[in-house]
């Protein structure tokens, strides 16, 4: 695909559209020009180095496995965005939406940029609702406003679901003692994890299609082999966690055999 290229995958609400991020998300930049670029990349470097040393820890401690998945799920995104900043420049020539030429891998006159200064690829847009805003209203009158407007990447999402599920779950990853929690929440907590395994397996499984597709919109056929290959993996997911519904570091096991009475001091004579 060219600079600015895209295509629908789904009706008029699932797009793939080419575009390119000089900056953080949502096209936040860190100054100007060349030294702006440079910092932010160093930036985003010495972040995911920190994020990597802590989920390092994490797993060193044993801690509870949705905490280590929330925090490996941030430090997957900010890496796959830094291969971006970091190397993209140097491998790939420029694409330019004008002339519609694709971009090409290692040319011989060298890449569009120095290292540290390449953009962050964005593919995904979801334009699922458009408003025309009233003249009249205070704020975006007469204005066109899209819900969702910004376009995004795999590694954008994955950073947002694991800040999400760590705001959402804070008090059972953060809190101290383990919360024992209610076969009613257990279950709920199950249902939830599964619905969200079906919703980013469907997303990720009609990029794929998509990408292979010889006519787009996707077909019915391959929307509902999607859809019923999501389903599985959803179901699957529940049951590993109705399986698996409790868990236990190994310093709490410890503890918990530590303060346990000897059996014959237990029982009532």
């Amino acid at each position: 695909m060219h600079l600015g290229q895209g295509y629908e995958v789904v009706g008029q609400w699932f797009y793939l559209h080419f575009v390119e991020n000089p900056g953080m998300a949502f096209g936040l930049t860190i100054g100007e020009g060349s030294i702006g670029k440079l910092l932010l990349s160093s930036f985003r470097l010495v972040a995911v180095a920190g994020i990597g040393y802590y989920l390092f820890t994490l797993i060193k401690k044993k801690v509870r496995p949705l905490l280590i998945i929330c925090v490996a799920l941030i430090f997957a995104g900010a890496l796959g965005n830094i291969l971006d900043s970091v190397f993209y420049g140097k491998i790939f020539s420029a694409s330019d939406q004008w002339q519609q030429n694709v971009a090409e891998a290692f040319p011989k006159e060298g890449g569009y940029n120095k290292l540290l200064h390449g953009q962050v690829v964005d593919m995904f847009y979801f334009p699922v609702v458009s408003i025309n805003v009233p003249a009249n209203f205070i704020f975006w009158g007469g204005e066109e406003v899209v819900f969702f407007r910004p376009v995004f990447n795999i590694a954008d999402a994955s950073i947002s679901i694991g800040v999400f599920l760590l705001i959402l779950f804070q008090k059972r990853l953060f809190g101290n003692p383990i919360p024992r929690l209610s076969k009613r929440r257990v279950l709920a907590t199950n249902i939830f994890f599964g619905i969200l395994t079906f919703i980013l397996a469907l997303f990720l499984l009609l990029t794929y299609f998509a990408i292979f597709a010889e006519s787009r919109p996707l077909p019915p056929t391959q929307l509902w082999l999607a859809a019923v290959l999501s389903a599985a993996l959803g179901v699957s997911m529940f049951d590993m966690l109705r399986r698996w519904p409790i868990f236990e570091p190994p310093v709490l096991q410890d503890l918990n055999e530590e303060t346990q009475l000897p059996k014959e001091n237990t029982e009532l004579d």
